[in-house]
């Protein structure tokens, strides 16, 4: 399945492995603490991305003079470029090297952010949204860390330490737009300043990140990621256009099918091709294929429970519910979980060593489960929503860190991109489609003499949640718990020193 790399590139990998070290070595903490230091930031980063739009979705709007149909794609674009761009890109850094394909995916990012800050419309923004998710920093960051730690201890507490990373990231983001514009500032003023810090990520990772030490054989499945993309995209069209075209009308229908056709044509192409862009030969283990689809529900759980609160706070009072709450105060209504995850996610090393990935995960699922199904009729106060936010911030750091732990001890050396890229296309296929359900639900009716949602349709919100939460339990079950795997695959070398990638263990 891999091939060994040409000599000339193992020296070029050499001598800027070298340079790496040199700068890593001259600096006055451990290589690990800077490469941990990095990882957050990247997080942080991506989290801002992502989640700052959450509370400021009206504002954004306003600015961008979008409709709320066009407020929901600038949501899912991110998901749906991902899903043929992230897996690709991660194929391509265990070919040409991670730490190439981390640089050019964090450029993205800063490109995707300068696009969305200087846009005069919902085209352009909207486009940005997507050169945003075409980064897969995220992953190969990951595979970055599997490859310099090699001790299932050490892969519990980097999956920990990024977790809590997220847990802060989740908290600036929220904040962070509310707090600016409540001072005078614009929403392009929160835009450059999350411009700012990407290129901060990408300056510090051109100086610290090493590369990996394998190759693999340079042939790419363009193909795979056509057809994921096109399966991704039909169906997220088709659920979000369903109530506004009928769910039984002959183009949503038309769509639906589409991407299953699609779809199964991409796991028989998977399956056939030499060179696959995921060997679903490696997804199909009990170790990965579960905790995809456990982190995956819980990334959109994530996001979209934080949607929905926001948007209930900030419903005016005339709508007969909701609080008539600023962006600002629906940040500090979200801030619980954030700040659960960021302290919890560090906590969760020793309970996961413990009980193991197996058993966290469906704890999470089931406590998931249980918040939500009470949230569907008890909703009314904020002491509520602060309890429930907190609860859920448990669940999410239990099962979203004993997911990555248990995929990322079963990645081997030069499978790294790919277990994490297909993690990363999991997780942003799932939650791609969250804003479509989401918002369909939302606006299945509607006050009469407004755009606001019927208070029922959020309890149908929760229950969807609540829902999701048992899936995850679920799966979790069906998770093989595994320890670091260090074998390589069939015909793959190693082509650096050994020492440059083994620190930090």
């Amino acid at each position: 399945m891999t091939e060994l790399s040409a000599k000339a590139g193992e020296a070029s990998l050499t001598a800027r492995g070298d340079s790496v070290e040199r700068r890593l070595n001259a600096v006055p903490v451990p290589a690990a603490l800077v490469i941990g230091f990095i990882g957050s930031l990247l997080v942080i980063s991506a989290d801002t991305e992502t989640l700052t739009v959450v509370p400021l979705l009206g504002s954004l709007n306003e600015t961008f003079h979008m409709s709320a149909a066009q407020g929901a794609w600038s949501l899912s674009a991110t998901g749906i470029a991902g899903a043929a761009a992230v897996p690709l890109l991660a194929r391509l850094g265990d070919i040409f090297g991670i730490r190439r394909l981390l640089l050019i995916s964090l450029l993205l990012v800063v490109v995707g952010n300068v696009m969305c800050a200087v846009a005069t419309g919902p085209a352009m923004f909207i486009t940005g949204r997507a050169v945003l998710g075409m980064s897969a920093a995220y992953p190969l960051f990951y595979a970055v860390l599997r490859l310099r730690v090699t001790t299932a201890g050490g892969v519990d507490r980097a999956s920990g330490l990024m977790t809590a990373a997220m847990g802060a990231g989740i908290s600036i983001s929220f904040l962070l737009g509310g707090f600016i514009l409540q001072q005078g500032g614009t929403v392009r003023l929160v835009l450059w300043i999350m411009t700012a810090l990407s290129a901060l990520v990408l300056v510090l990772s051109w100086a610290f990140v090493p590369d990996s030490r394998t190759r693999t054989q340079p042939r790419v499945d363009y193909l795979g990621a056509v057809l994921v993309a096109g399966a991704l995209s039909s169906l997220v069209i088709g659920i979000g256009l369903g109530n506004k075209w009928g769910w039984t009308s002959l183009g949503t229908l038309g769509l639906i099918v589409a991407a299953i056709v699609l779809l199964g044509a991409w796991v028989l192409w998977e399956l056939h091709c030499d060179n696959p862009l995921m060997d679903l030969r490696i997804m199909r283990r009990r170790q990965v294929w579960p905790a995809y689809l456990a982190a995956g529900l819980s990334a959109t759980l994530g996001i979209n429970s934080c949607l929905a609160v926001s948007n209930y706070v900030q419903t005016p009072a005339k709508a007969g519910y909701g609080f008539g709450g600023t962006v600002l105060t629906a940040g500090l209504y979200l801030l619980p979980v954030g700040l659960i995850i960021a302290f919890g996610g560090s906590l969760m090393a020793p309970v996961i060593r413990v009980i193991g990935p197996r058993a966290s995960s469906v704890a999470g699922g089931v406590l998931s489960a249980a918040v939500f199904f009470w949230f569907a009729g008890n909703h009314t106060h904020t002491w509520q929503y602060i309890v429930e936010m907190a609860l859920f911030g448990v669940s999410y750091a239990l099962t979203y860190t004993a997911a990555v732990t248990n995929y990322l001890r079963a990645a081997r050396p030069g499978e790294g991109g790919m277990v994490t890229g297909g993690a990363r296309v999991a997780n942003t296929a799932i939650a791609s489609l969250g804003p479509a359900v989401v918002t369909a639900l939302l606006t299945a009716s509607v006050v009469p003499g407004t755009k606001i949602p019927q208070p029922g349709n959020y309890d149908r919100v929760w229950i969807f949640f609540a829902v999701c939460g048992l899936v995850i339990a679920g799966l979790a079950m069906l998770i093989k718990n595994s320890s670091v795997d260090q074998s390589l695959p069939t015909d793959t070398r190693i082509i650096a020193k050994p020492g440059t990638a083994e620190a930090g263990k």
